[in-house]
């Protein structure tokens, strides 16, 4: 290839200088087209949208229960509010192996590598086309349709060959400005699937969040079903020893072997529901099951309840990950429309050859051989069987699902922080009262055993009391676990921190 180009241009310089004339024609004569290049199409303006009239009463802190931090923003690393150091070092290690999080990232990379290939048409395609044939012309043909065909100077009947090095030129001047929207949807498509990655990964760490929240709630489950078996194992040794001595009934002594049996029976499921829980934690860090060591730890001592960090919601949405992508596919869609409407204009483009051609080997790379075309070749639509009018109505339809689809996001947007911001407010009143009702059903727990050892109760006042102070306390874990979980919801409805 390296000789070929050289010779091919070498006579450019020293030899016949007609393709110099040509060419600069050429550029004189396209170079004002190109200035007065158009971009056909609407450009893109954003939409408007509303903020709901209670959205600045409800996100200011009005709302009352709702523990406000106005001075301070969300951090990009807002999981670390949870004040867990074992959580942020789960949810580091899920950023690096989760499976779901690389095959986004590389889909950002073929985004970006489409984007390259849109805009390659504004840039000259030259190819290089060698060959080598061996022809014969008919000798029933006279003349060859081609006179330009080696096949015309050769006799009727003769055989020779043909030796070819070619360099092909074709440059389409984008003045309607298909190419260049076409650039600019294929840029907003790979933006919208940079904020399909944001939306992973931040569903990723929601997940292994609400996961691992999940896995100390049962951990703090199972330890009050084992405290409350040996409590109930300790009331049955009491209430055989006061059957033995007269002072109970058989009756009691077999209640409370019931009460045994049922708690000890919750254990083995709350395991398993640990177990499983366990192994999803260890998929969403692209584990296999099994292969993670987490010593039981109960929620209320590992994890902090955080503040709402609420500062400016409007702009906290216009970060979510949803929306930007939303907003990207809706630009792409307005470029799609420019980039049909330019099918209905004529396609101007340079094309042109130059090299060698010889039937000799010997002769093939010497000035003598060269040959060249160049000029410019326009391309008129005159009918396509409404092709191109086809093709501009559903662009346009297309804009109008993805303008449709971009409002709704926004409204689904409001309505998910919202219910989130109204979720905790109430979860927050509901713990409160909880741990109100854990303390005073201690207290009554307390009063019935000192009330049946006197023989004041009998025994089915203390077994309800004990019913009541466990039921109280799964009811009081898994309201700070359900609490817990919409804080989490509420991170990832405003779009993460500000990273």
């Amino acid at each position: 290839m390296g000789r070929a180009a050289e010779a091919y241009h070498e006579p450019l310089q020293v030899g016949d200088h007609r393709l110099h004339r040509i060419s600069a024609g050429a550029v004189a004569l396209l170079l004002p087209l190109m200035l007065a290049g158009c971009m056909l199409g609407p450009n893109y303006q954003r939409p408007p949208a509303e903020v709901p009239q209670s959205w600045d009463a409800m996100t200011a802190g009005e709302a009352k229960g709702i523990p406000v931090s106005s001075q301070r923003l969300p951090e990009a690393d807002w999981w670390r509010e949870f004040g867990n150091d074992e959580l942020n070092r789960l949810i580091e290690l899920a950023l690096r192996n989760n499976h779901d999080v690389r095959r986004a990232a590389f889909r950002v990379l073929e985004g970006r590598a489409i984007v390259t290939a849109a805009g390659a048409g504004l840039y000259p395609q030259v190819n290089l086309d060698a060959g080598y044939t061996r022809n014969r012309r008919s000798e029933t043909i006279p003349a060859v349709p081609n006179g330009t065909s080696p096949q015309g100077f050769a006799p009727p009947g003769s055989a020779f060959d043909l030796w070819s090095g070619l360099i092909d030129l074709r440059w389409e001047l984008d003045l309607w400005g298909r190419i260049r929207r076409g650039r600019e949807a294929a840029t907003a498509e790979a933006d919208a699937l940079e904020q399909d990655r944001r939306a992973v990964t931040l569903s990723l760490i929601a997940d292994l969040g609400l996961a691992y929240f999940q896995l100390r709630e049962l951990d703090e489950q199972i330890e009050i079903a084992e405290k409350n078996l040996l409590l109930r194992k300790d009331s049955l040794g009491i209430i055989r020893a006061r059957a033995t001595a007269g002072l109970a009934s058989e009756l009691d002594v077999q209640r409370s072997e019931v009460l045994v049996a049922e708690s000890a029976a919750q254990v083995p499921e709350l395991r398993r529901l640990r177990a499983a829980t366990r192994h999803q934690v260890e998929v969403l860090l692209g584990s296999t099951p099994g292969s993670l060591e987490l010593p039981p730890t109960p929620l209320r001592t590992v994890v902090a309840q955080p503040e709402v960090p609420v500062g400016l919601p409007a702009q906290l949405l216009e970060r979510r990950p949803d929306i930007l992508q939303a907003e990207r596919t809706l630009v792409a869609a307005n470029a799609r429309i420019g980039e049909a409407r330019a099918f209905f204009f004529p396609a101007i483009s340079i094309t042109g050859q130059g090299g060698f051609q010889s039937s000799e080997f010997t002769q093939w790379l010497r000035g003598g051989s060269h040959t060249y075309s160049i000029g410019p070749s326009i391309t008129l639509p005159i009918f396509q069987g409404g092709t191109n009018v086809a093709r501009l109505r559903a662009a346009e339809a297309r804009h109008q699902q993805m303008l449709e689809q971009y409002q709704q996001t926004i409204l689904n947007a409001f309505r998910e922080v919202a219910d989130l911001l109204v979720a905790i407010r109430t979860r927050t009143e509901q713990r409160d009262h909880q741990r109100n009702q854990v303390k005073a059903a201690q207290t009554a727990l307390e009063l019935a055993q000192i009330r049946y050892q006197r023989g004041l109760v009998n025994y089915l006042d203390v077994l309800d009391a004990q019913r009541t102070v466990l039921d109280a306390e799964l009811r009081l874990v898994q309201t700070e676990r359900v609490r817990l979980t919409d804080m989490v919801g509420l991170f990832k409805a405003l779009g993460g921190g500000w990273g």
